[in-house]
């Protein structure tokens, strides 16, 4: 009987622990992806400041459907460089933490 329980609980172990690595694998993959656009943003956004020779300019590069990268050059300075929201975001709350049924 103990053997039985000690072997259910090493495999409702080992079902978390490949739940939780399949999770932090897609999580890893969708920073990769951040990353990957702000990084070709900021890299468009260097290019185009380099190829206007450091003039006073103000600009925005898309970094993906939802972020833009703002860019402001001051002086031969860069002044600002941001990432900015250009959608609404609204957290869904649709998820009932408790059902009483009378």
């Amino acid at each position: 009987m103990v053997v039985i329980l000690i072997s259910m609980a090493f495999a409702v172990i080992a079902a978390l622990a490949i739940s939780s690595s399949h999770n932090n694998y897609n999580l890893s993959q969708k920073l990769k992806e951040h990353t990957d656009e702000y990084y070709a943003a900021s890299n468009e956004a260097y290019e185009k400041i380099a190829a206007s020779n450091w003039a006073d300019q103000e600009f925005t590069v898309d970094i993906n459907e939802n972020q833009v990268l703002n860019v402001k050059v001051d002086k031969g300075e860069i002044v600002r460089f941001t990432v900015d929201n250009s959608s609404n975001w609204e957290a869904e709350s649709s998820q009932p933490v408790i059902t009483i049924d009378d």
